[in-house]
């Protein structure tokens, strides 16, 4: 018996537009659940490429010839260069974040941060429209595709991610699912020039759609193959069948439009690396070109990266990690029992039923296509598609897959294909009242992905780190409004350090295009004349200091600090090694004369006056380990002195442990006890 509400639904032309509808308020609701915050405020990969995609954006113009860099340094010559280029993707996805931000001009950077979040989501939303409408077309149920599409798009990784400012996920997932609709209607009506137009805009928002058009383009060509053994001799054995069985394929549309993106692929790569060229002013060989040495890499052809993930490259454990990834997407968040543990999904001993699952996952969608290849072929090579696309990406590109959890998304293909699937048989077996049902799967997913939507917005950081960000940023904010224009700030320490987290990734963003970030050039014997301003995470109280209300970071006037600072009574040093280290207002200074060698390691050991201030990691060796090295904070002084400031730890500390050290052992070492907390007030 079906009832007046279900009829209504499966009447021609009735009810069409509601699953649409229904789709709408699922991207509501990832609007008002994840869309809350313009901060870089989750951990990993996410806040530290929304931060360097901000800053690329920002210094994206053809007055730096369309480079992409995140900061630029000067040397004592005043010559300007870019010691990081990044060229490793098309300038779609940046072009489309520098229109994004563009109408908030050059001061609210808090506004261009929501901006870039808002066009992510917003393309997001469009992947999971184009997912739907492709999946509506070639099933020819719009219920079972919304149903498919809710769930392929609630998984943890992708929700995650959704809103990460970058090319690399949520632009590129996009950019598949329009090539992936542009093969629908193509198997659908064909309509070829539709598929190479709509192939060809998803090639200039990023390289990931190769892993699709791979696997369609394959498997069409096979279907035409065995469809030739028809009219050919299979295989052909005489010079006229050969010939007719060549120009048949010569003429197939699949071979041709996998020629239309080759070419079209490396036209846009020359056009990178030709840019690249010419915007460095040749003074990098091709072989050291951002776009160059970063495939080289990617493909496995940095030897010390290899070195270094070879355990994790091996196939008895890349494979299974792919797997448990597989799993992770396939399983919406809202009812994953597995806990994500880390920020790469790795399988791991005793996660079995997770690692079973994603192989379930793809032996449904194998199985799946081979029930429907003859009654339904465009349907089977749609979803073959689907299915094959994440190997296709993950296989040759599995140096750079192993180390990057957000490449998990692009898996989505095997839970599209997978719930598609499912839905059909059920279908199929259900007989007459499986068309009822499709309504009611379709609401129980709506609720499915908006429970993982409304849990993911818990993830990330929690309100103390939040706040500790906001505090960065809005340092940041000041450091732009007290540098002038054109200014060159003074960076002491590694660029590696501000990469991590987002709100130190940040500085690049708050800077670009309005001052030069300088740094010292650790390992050349150049003299070096720091910029105009200074930039340190210590505080001091001195009429240098340009930013006294900064909390996190703080902002000097070069000049006038290296003259304090090269004529400041210190006191004595309270170890004298190859260093002179002072103990002075809660930090150490770390001072030499010369700078002949400033590829140093230095080791600091500090012994609480309380064990109870010990980390838990730390108490079964009595004491808390700094250890650093020259990079993590030195800076060099007009007179040649290096200086290295170390921040100490608020408890009360007993005993300072410090000196060098290298490959063979200690160099120098020295120990320092300080007095009881009554007389060392004064001194600290």
């Amino acid at each position: 018996m079906v009832n007046g509400w279900q009829q209504w639904l499966r009447m021609p032309g009735r009810g069409a537009g509601l699953p649409l509808v229904l789709l709408f308020l699922a991207l509501a609701g990832l609007f008002a659940f994840s869309h809350d915050r313009a901060y870089f405020y989750r951990d990993g990969w996410h806040d530290w490429n929304s931060a360097q995609t901000l800053a690329f954006a920002e210094n994206l113009s053809f007055r730096h010839n369309l480079l992409i860099f995140h900061y630029q340094s000067r040397d004592a010559d005043g010559r300007v260069s870019y010691p990081e280029p990044y060229g490793r993707f098309p300038l779609g996805a940046y072009a489309l974040v520098k229109l994004a931000i563009l109408p908030f001009g050059d001061t609210d950077f808090t506004a261009k941060i929501y901006a870039g979040r808002a066009l992510m989501l917003l393309l997001f939303g469009g992947a999971m429209l184009l997912a739907y409408l492709s999946l509506a077309r070639i099933t020819e149920s719009r219920w079972d595709a919304l149903t498919a599409t809710l769930l392929a798009f609630a998984s943890y990784y992708i929700l995650y991610y959704s809103d990460k400012i970058s090319n690399e996920v949520t632009s590129e997932v996009f950019a598949a699912m329009l090539a992936v609709h542009g093969m629908t209607v193509f198997l659908c009506e064909g309509r070829f020039r539709q598929l190479v137009v709509k192939s060809g805009l998803a090639l200039l928002l990023g390289w990931h759609v190769y892993a699709f058009l791979l696997p369609f383009i394959t498997f069409g060509l096979i279907i035409e193959l065995i469809r030739l053994r028809g009219t050919v001799s299979f295989p052909p054995l005489i010079a006229g069948q050969l010939k007719s069985y060549g120009i048949a394929l010569l003429r197939s549309r699949y071979l041709l439009l996998g020629v239309i993106m080759l070419l079209f692929g490396v036209a846009i790569l020359a056009a990178n690396i030709s840019n690249e060229y010419f915007a460095l002013k040749g003074e990098r060989s091709w072989r050291e070109l951002p776009s160059v040495s970063s495939a080289v890499a990617r493909l496995g052809g940095d030897e010390y990266s290899n070195i270094k993930r070879a355990d994790r490259l091996a196939p008895q454990v890349f494979w299974p990690n792919q797997f448990y990834r597989i799993a992770m997407m396939a399983l919406p968040y809202a009812v994953n029992p597995y806990e994500i543990k880390g920020r790469i999904p790795r399988y791991r001993p005793g996660e079995y039923p997770a690692f079973a699952y994603g192989a379930l996952a793809v032996g449904l969608c194998v199985a799946g296509i081979v029930g429907v290849r003859r009654r339904r072929p465009g349907m089977a090579l749609l979803l073959a598609t689907l299915t094959a696309s994440g190997f296709c990406w993950a296989a040759p590109l599995r140096h750079n897959v192993i180390s990057h959890d957000f490449e998990s998304v692009f898996y989505i293909g095997i839970p599209l294909a997978a719930f598609t699937l499912a839905l059909l048989g059920v279908r199929r077996l259900s007989g007459g009242w499986g068309p009822g049902l499709s309504p009611y799967f379709a609401i129980a997913a709506l609720a499915v992905f908006t429970a993982s939507v409304s849990a993911m917005a818990g993830v990330g950081q929690s309100r103390a780190e939040l706040s500790v960000e906001a505090a960065q940023m809005g340092d940041y904010a000041a450091l732009r409004e007290a540098a002038d224009d054109g200014s060159a700030i003074y960076v002491p320490w590694a660029y590696w350090e501000l990469q991590h987290g987002g709100a130190r990734m940040a500085m690049p963003y708050f800077l670009a295009g309005k001052t030069l970030i300088y740094t010292d050039g650790i390992g050349s014997d150049k003299p070096k004349q720091a910029g105009d301003y200074l930039l340190l995470f210590t505080r001091e109280d001195i009429p240098a200091l340009l930013t006294p209300e900064n909390r996190e970071v703080f902002l000097y006037d070069w000049a006038l600090y290296d003259q304090w600072r090269r004529t400041a009574d210190l006191g004595r040093p309270i170890i004298a090694g190859g260093w002179q280290v002072y103990l002075r207002d809660g930090h150490l200074a770390y001072v030499s004369a010369e700078c002949a060698n400033r590829d140093v390691a230095f080791f600091l050991h500090l012994e609480p006056r309380v064990a109870v201030d010990l980390p838990a990691a730390r108490k079964e060796y009595g004491f808390d380990n700094y250890d650093f090295g020259f990079g993590w904070g030195g800076f060099i002084l007009t007179d040649g002195a290096c200086v290295v400031e170390r921040p100490l730890p608020d408890y009360d500390i007993a005993v300072i442990r410090t000196g060098q050290y290298n490959a063979d052992g200690r160099i120098w070492e020295g120990e320092y006890r300080l007095p009881a907390p009554s007389t060392a007030a004064s001194g600290r």
